[in-house]
């Protein structure tokens, strides 16, 4: 399958008048502020939806099950307010997974690699994840 990759423009339009839910500056900044409280491996989650989305060839109902996902995650009022320690992302988790095993088949290799590169980027030696390896735990 030849995959041409969407310009901005093209996504911009695509969710247009959806930006009251999803953006991609507001996802951004909630990946890098939150990141560490949501996990790694969550975030990664989150960060395949966010490149996948950006997939010309993402069947429509996919699209919207991934920008129903992230407007979620970034949405400050949510089923379990974010700023309770411990269980506060466990909702925004929960449907970033829910929505990942949906348009799982739709999620292509590249965008997994993205997701690595840019959190890797993001954070770091502190994101944990080692091409060899995987997600990488330290045991005390």
């Amino acid at each position: 399958m030849n995959k041409k990759e969407i310009s901005n423009d093209e996504f911009e339009e695509a969710v247009k008048g959806k930006s009251k839910y999803y953006s991609d500056k507001k996802f951004v900044e909630k990946a890098k502020k939150f990141g560490t409280s949501i996990g790694f491996k969550a975030l990664h989650s989150a960060v395949v939806l966010f490149y996948t989305l950006k997939d010309p060839n993402l069947p429509q109902q996919d699209r919207m099950i991934i920008l129903g996902a992230l407007g979620y995650l970034i949405l400050p009022v949510d089923l379990i307010p974010d700023f309770i320690p411990v269980v506060g992302f466990t909702d925004d988790i929960a449907v970033i997974v829910a929505a990942l095993g949906k348009v799982i088949n739709s999620v292509s290799e590249e965008s997994k690699v993205k997701a690595h590169q840019q959190l890797k980027a993001w954070f770091k030696d502190a994101y944990p994840y080692n091409e060899d390896e995987g997600f990488v735990v330290e045991v005390d």
